[in-house]
C-alpha cells in the first residue's frame, strides 16, 4: 500500500511561523517608535537653539532682551508664542515655532523667569549676558 503525501504545512508549523512574524513585527515597531522620538527630540533641541541664537542677535542689536512682550502670568504656550512672535517680527527668527508642535494641548517649550534652577544649568538655554548670575529680568528657554 502506498501512502499519498499531501504537500502543505501542519497547524503547528503555521502557528510557529505566525508567532515569529509577530515577534519580528513588534521589534520593528519598537525600533521605529524610538527613532521617531529621537527625531522629535532633535528637532526640539534645534528649535531652542534657533531661538537662543535669535535672542542673542536681538540683544546684540538692541542691548536689551526681548522680554517686553512676555506676560509672566500667561500659560507656557502663550509666553513661548509671545517670545517667538517678537523675534520673528523683529526679523531675527525666520520661521515661527509653535509651542505645541505635537498638538496634544500642552506646551513643548517653556519660557520661565530665571531662577536658581537656571543658574545651576538645569535648563536648556539660560539667557544671560557673559559673567552674569541668574537675576530677575532674565529668563530660561527649555524643552518640556
Amino acid at each position: 500500500m502506498q501512502q499519498k503525501k499531501f504537500g502543505g504545512f501542519t497547524l503547528v508549523e503555521m502557528l510557529v511561523v505566525i508567532g515569529i512574524i509577530g515577534i519580528l513585527t513588534t521589534m520593528i515597531l519598537v525600533s521605529v517608535g524610538r527613532v521617531r522620538k529621537n527625531a522629535i527630540d532633535t528637532r526640539r533641541k534645534s528649535n531652542v537653539e534657533d531661538v537662543r541664537g535669535a535672542i542673542t542677535m536681538f540683544y546684540a542689536a538692541k542691548s536689551v532682551f526681548p522680554t517686553e512682550t512676555i506676560n509672566w502670568s500667561d500659560s507656557d504656550i502663550n509666553r513661548w508664542n509671545s517670545l517667538v512672535s517678537t523675534l520673528s517680527t523683529a526679523g531675527y527668527l525666520s520661521n515661527t515655532i509653535a509651542s505645541d508642535e505635537d498638538g496634544d494641548g500642552t506646551a513643548d517649550y517653556i519660557v520661565n523667569k530665571c531662577t536658581s534652577v537656571c543658574a545651576m544649568q538645569l535648563c536648556t538655554v539660560c539667557i544671560l549676558t557673559d559673567g552674569e548670575s541668574c537675576v530677575n529680568g532674565k529668563y530660561c528657554v527649555d524643552v518640556k
